[in-house]
């Protein structure tokens, strides 16, 4: 009886020291897992923190953002674009010019779907700044300038200026996108209210008369058609610089716009962009239905044969320019740019960056072409009610057609 009395106590004390045991690891676990979670978490914070990094950028370019309903006379007082990336849409962007005690705030706007803010200062060195997760980013600072256009042309009058443009009648220029159907005339465009509208119209000559056509996409019938296609192929010639146009695109589908440079003497060196590209600044291809329509920037040189080697796309980040979700390409002007330096091609719409290529970049001099468009692959789509649609450009402009990098772009940080 007292062996087992003694087991049994052994057994309780045994039962005892283990629970005791139980309760200190216990214990020891919930000191230390608080200690992991939060590690855990802090890694966590640290990645939040990493994707809310915000780049901030300030670029001091010309006057090539000017938005609107109208055709707008152009200024020379230099822009500057603030862009926040990622966009935080909605939030203050504050404009600050280096005064001699300091900053001064001289502006504020609201980030648009870009995340940019475009202002209009007077010469000055400038910064800009925005809030986003709490924190504050600046800019690097630019210095602003009045720009002096090298070339313009704001289609004042009511005759297209013969000693600048003239009508590139060129019938099947394109090897990729034949014009069967269709000629350049100048009865397709004219000048008026400050705007030059190209055009597509039926050709008076032929009448009644079907034009055959076929393609990759079918064959078919159309009428025989007069397209607009103005250029300075004899008379202005640039090399590098910012290239800008403001242009309201046509509504009509069935024919396509647009805005592009072509090497001096319309001449390829097989294999050798430098020796001159195509550079299509902006086309435009009409309604589509479904509200997606984009503006598209593309570069073309030629290999052998007439091998097309192509760089660009249609850009869906182009439709953050337009003013309202309820606006349409052909509601609105918009300036549309390329900035073309001995390195590469930077494509904007109203001072928005939304395309950069650095292959394919041309050396040559370049002449000027503004166009409204039939090609054979789109006749199916252009009806007769559509041919009274026009493309309008309010003014064309060239800045800084030298060798050196036009605008001036600084990146920030972090300030407080």
């Amino acid at each position: 009886m007292q062996l087992q009395t003694r087991i049994d106590r052994a057994e309780v004390l045994r039962r005892a020291r283990i629970a005791a045991l139980t309760v200190v690891v216990t214990a020891l676990l919930l000191m230390v897992l608080p200690t992991d979670a939060h590690a855990a978490g802090s890694v966590h914070a640290k990645k939040r923190a990493k994707r809310a990094t915000v780049t901030a950028t300030l670029a001091s370019l010309p006057p090539i953002v000017q938005p609107g309903t109208s055709p707008a006379a152009p200024s020379d007082d230099g822009t500057l674009v603030a862009t926040f990336a990622p966009a935080s849409p909605g939030e203050k962007v504050t404009l600050e010019k280096r005064a001699r005690n300091g900053w001064k705030v001289v502006a504020t706007a609201t980030e648009d779907a870009w995340g940019s803010a475009a202002f209009t200062p007077g010469s000055g060195t400038y910064r800009a700044s925005s809030t986003s997760g709490g924190r504050t980013w600046t800019s690097g600072s630019v210095t602003t300038a009045r720009w002096s256009p090298e070339f313009e042309d704001t289609f004042s009058g009511t005759t297209l200026d013969p000693s600048v443009w003239n009508d590139q009648k060129r019938e099947h220029e394109s090897v990729y996108a034949p014009r069967t159907c269709a000629r350049v005339d100048p009865a397709a465009r004219r000048v008026g209210d400050g705007v030059l509208r190209l055009g597509v119209a039926a050709d008076p000559a032929r009448l009644g008369q079907p034009c055959s056509y076929t393609t990759a996409r079918g064959s078919g019938t159309s009428p025989y058609l007069l397209n607009s296609q103005v250029a300075t192929e004899y008379t202005r010639f640039f090399q590098h610089g910012i290239v800008a146009a403001r242009i309201k695109p046509q509504r009509a589908k069935g024919m396509h716009s647009g805005f592009w440079l072509l090497p001096s003497g319309t001449k390829y060196t097989d294999g050798v962009p430098a020796a001159g590209t195509e550079i299509d600044i902006m086309e435009f291809f009409g309604e589509t239905g479904r509200g997606t329509e984009t503006i598209g920037s593309h570069v073309h040189y030629y290999e052998a044969n007439w091998d097309k080697i192509s760089y660009g796309n249609f850009f869906r980040a182009t439709r953050n320019a337009l003013t309202s979700s309820r606006r349409n390409w052909w509601d609105e002007f918009h300036v549309f740019s390329v900035e073309w330096t001995p390195k590469e091609y930077i494509f904007r719409v109203d001072g928005r960056e939304y395309y950069r290529e650095t292959q394919a970049v041309s050396q040559s001099m370049q002449y000027l072409v503004l166009s409204n468009l039939t090609s054979d692959y789109e006749l199916g789509e252009l009806t007769a009610d559509e041919l009274s649609d026009t493309a309008q450009v309010d003014w064309v402009r060239v800045f800084d057609a030298t060798s050196r990098e036009s605008a001036r772009v600084t990146r920030g940080r972090k300030s407080a």
